[in-house]
């Protein structure tokens, strides 16, 4: 009776799309490969022009899409434009500020490189909040902090965001 029901279930989960979360799978090799063909161009900051924010975002990126080294011929290109805005959130009495909130977002679009043709077009946001010290210097590593942070996150959600689509495309949905 445990066998049969066992096999079964076994079944039942199958028919319902379950699959297992660490299973190596075919797609998912080519859509390593689908990301290891995006060319991360040089991006925008669209309100602070800080160059070194937008630097961190297209570094990040490129560690995740292309971890063998940048395609020699490749096939889409990522534009990604980035925003941050700042903003106080815990006020004392005293109208000090002891808390702030650092969001960024950002608007990317995946095209194919040879028509240029828009592929896939999105934006993703990140919020983070840090400790505004006494300290400049205190107050200046922990914005920095929660700007690495955010940076991180925009990188981790577009390449999820492009895998799928790769999936998607390539399951022809």
């Amino acid at each position: 009776f445990k066998r049969t029901l066992v096999l079964g279930l076994l079944i039942v989960l199958s028919s319902c799309g379950f699959q297992p979360l660490y299973q190596k799978q075919q797609a998912s090799d080519a859509v390593i490969d689908d990301l290891a063909q995006v060319q991360v161009l040089n991006l925008v900051d669209d309100e602070n022009h800080d160059d070194r924010l937008g630097q961190k975002v297209k570094n990040l990126l490129l560690d995740r899409l292309n971890p063998g080294g940048r395609p020699s011929n490749p096939f889409y290109t990522l534009a990604v434009t980035v925003g941050t805005s700042t903003t106080e959130l815990v006020v004392k009495l005293s109208d000090e500020a002891t808390r702030a909130k650092l969001s960024m977002s950002a608007s990317y679009s995946l095209r194919e490189k040879k028509t240029n043709a828009v592929l896939f077009r999105s934006r993703t946001r990140s919020v983070n909040s840090y400790n505004i010290a006494k300290s400049n210097f205190a107050t200046l590593s922990a914005e920095n902090n929660a700007k690495d942070r955010a940076a991180r996150e925009i990188a981790d959600n577009i390449k999820l965001r492009l895998g799928v689509f790769f999936i998607e495309l390539r399951s022809g949905t």
